[in-house]
């Protein structure tokens, strides 16, 4: 996969964005690069974590009860001690010296009943590199793959806590059309958002829901006009 930017995102959904903004920023001690609004009473936090974004959306509106996704936790490698907590809707985040285990950017916990599956849908459908077992890699960023309770397909990614990974690349349409012809299902084709950029959703086989997006900002070219 010919990547935009080298480090994967990774999504969230709250109402308290208090909370939030306070373990990220004070606790976590993370940069907030800037506040985009998607839709009125939707809007996205993007802290910046050595490249990779944390994207915290404050949603006004209920969030639906879906299940948990297999998105467990979130590892960031920085200079300083190891530490370990919770953010506020309950998931494990850490802190490591960079090289732990590999990390130099962020590392991403996706749970799952099956390894096997998840780590061949990885390695073949979205072209990850193996990194180590049932360990891949994205650019910088690896995904570690546990067994144990996974996510399940939902009708849309908009629900509490980490919900989805964001794999920035240079054309939306292709690298869903070639993720589909490997393999993969589109849980959503690519839209338009303004001129920020092209966009659209695939599931993994437990129903995890991964961006694919074409960023303006990142490939220098604007997306054609919203659909």
């Amino acid at each position: 996969m010919l990547l935009a930017k080298h480090h994967l995102d990774i999504g969230l959904f709250t109402h308290d964005i208090a909370a939030h903004r306070a373990f990220w920023g004070d606790t976590v001690g993370l940069r907030l690069d800037h506040e985009l609004t998607l839709r009125e009473g939707w809007v996205q936090h993007r802290y910046d974590a050595q490249g990779s974004v944390i994207k915290i959306n404050h949603y006004a509106d209920a969030l639906p009860a879906w299940p948990s996704s297999g998105y467990c936790g979130l590892t960031i490698a920085r200079d300083g001690p190891a530490w370990e907590g919770r953010h506020p809707g309950g998931e494990t985040v850490r802190l490591v010296p960079p090289g732990t285990n590999g990390i130099v950017g962020i590392g991403v916990t996706v749970r799952t009943p099956e390894p096997a599956r998840l780590m061949n849908f990885y390695l073949r459908a979205m072209a990850f590199e193996e990194a180590g077992p049932n360990v891949a890699r994205c650019g910088d960023t690896l995904l570690f793959v546990e067994q144990g309770p996974g996510g399940t397909a939902t009708e849309d990614f908009i629900a509490p806590n980490f919900r989805y990974l964001t794999v920035q690349i240079f054309d939306a349409d292709a690298a869903c059309a070639d993720i589909v012809a490997r393999g993969g299902r589109l849980a959503r084709a690519p839209v338009s958002f303004g001129t920020v950029a092209r966009y659209g959703f695939i599931a993994d086989p437990d129903g995890n829901w991964i961006e694919i997006s074409a960023r303006t900002s990142l490939t220098g070219v604007a997306p054609p006009p919203a659909d």
